[in-house]
């Protein structure tokens, strides 16, 4: 079946090529073509020459042409230059990358198929192998990183995030104000963080104001260390989250005790009722909670020590915040609960970074919204052991979101 090559020409769209034949065989578009230029430009000298000193047929893939595979066979001739007449050079053209087999407009197809999607589902699309479609993404998601205007960096998050939950972690940066991600950084450990912050130039560790975070020391000594200007901002998700689980176990402790005298019927299924906020209680929920109260006096006890510490996160001064934490331990101390002991102790060692909240009001919100989206892009491909591999992933889906 022989083709229009005038009209094939207009098809592929590749500027420089002229089409010398094409057919159709076995469901397969060959296109047979060469360049219209009979010189090429000496890489050496930059002076033209039209000295051929040889010739080869190579294929390339290109787009699908009426959903059929296309292969170009591509005539290209080896130059040569007085300048260097033992050195021949091939001649270039714009819609091929050196030492590539795929056309770029079919380069970047492949690489838009992979932007919201897996090597894998671009490998069963393209019929392109897998380790071929990673290395065309890592270089079209690169050259567009690297083109990318950096961001000031002000105000940023940081987090852990699970590689392999309970063995492998990995810690991520966020920029607070716009969203995307500055860093995925191996470990989770003080000198890991280290390591990578030092990296930074100095110009911009500088700059930067707060960095919200969760109760961990390793993060805390190292935005210290690594940003003279920062202050760390403890996120106030964690102190309600750290106030639950002490809640929680002295809720243990108690239904332990009320179980030693046979009564477990009593306090059954008050945990979430215990920990939900008030007005977020259903019906049955409520009366349980209310039949334990009435009944125990230190679930009581308990529950209200919870409900009055959510004043805290009304109070909009640092005065104030003193002054409640002060007034909520007399009560905790009073009623004697163990583990609100312990909760209003660590509240202590953290007070003055939870301060900081006052002067940057900013919290890990956003950036634990930001960990799901990283758990679902590391689902997706059901997990990456390329770490570079992983972070280019990460860098591109939040620029692109």
């Amino acid at each position: 079946m022989t083709l229009d090559l005038n009209f094939i020409q207009s098809l592929i769209g590749l500027q420089d090529l002229e089409v010398t034949s094409a057919n159709v065989i076995d469901g397969i578009v060959y296109i047979y073509a060469e360049s219209k230029h009979n010189f090429a430009v000496c890489p050496k000298c930059k002076k033209i020459t039209q000295t051929v000193h040889d010739s080869r047929r190579q294929p390339y893939k290109h787009l699908p042409v009426w959903d059929k595979e296309t292969i170009i066979i591509l005539t290209k001739k080896r130059y040569v230059c007085s300048c260097d007449p033992e050195h021949p050079f091939d001649e270039s053209f714009s819609f091929i990358r050196r030492y590539q087999r795929i056309t770029t407009p079919y380069e970047k197809y492949i690489f838009s198929l992979m932007l919201k999607s897996t090597v894998k589902n671009a490998h069963e699309i393209t019929g392109i192998s897998e380790a071929t479609c990673q290395s065309i993404y890592n270089f079209y998601a690169n050259s567009i990183l690297e083109n990318r205007n950096p961001e000031s960096l002000r105000l940023l998050g940081i987090d852990d995030i699970a590689t392999k939950k309970g063995h492998n972690y990995d810690t991520v940066i966020y920029n607070h104000e716009t969203g995307n991600v500055v860093a995925v950084i191996t470990g989770r450990k003080k000198e890991d963080v280290i390591s990578y912050l030092h990296t930074i130039p100095m110009d911009v560790r500088e700059g930067i104001q707060a960095v919200s975070m969760d109760m961990s020391r390793g993060y805390c000594h190292s935005v210290l260390e690594c940003f003279p200007n920062a202050k760390p901002v403890i996120d106030r998700f964690h102190i309600s989250q750290q106030l639950h689980k002490n809640v929680d176990d002295a809720r243990k402790h108690i239904q332990n005790h009320i179980k030693k005298n046979s009564k477990k019927n009593e306090v059954f299924k008050i945990r979430w009722a215990l920990l939900k906020n008030v007005e977020d209680l259903k019906h049955d929920e409520a009366l349980r909670l209310i039949l334990s109260c009435t009944k125990y006096e230190k679930i009581y006890e308990l529950h209200y020590l919870k409900e009055e510490f959510r004043e805290f996160f009304n109070i909009t001064s640092k005065e104030d915040a003193i002054a409640f934490h002060e007034y909520y331990k007399d009560f905790v101390y009073e009623y004697d609960i163990p583990e609100l002991k312990i909760f209003c102790k660590t509240i202590d060692n953290w007070m003055p970074y939870i301060l900081n909240y006052y002067d940057f009001p900013i919290s890990n919100g956003p950036t634990e919204g930001n960990n799901h989206k990283i758990k679902n892009i590391k689902r997706r491909a059901y997990g990456y052991r390329n770490h570079n591999n992983f972070e280019l992933r990460v860098k591109m889906e939040f620029e692109c979101a």
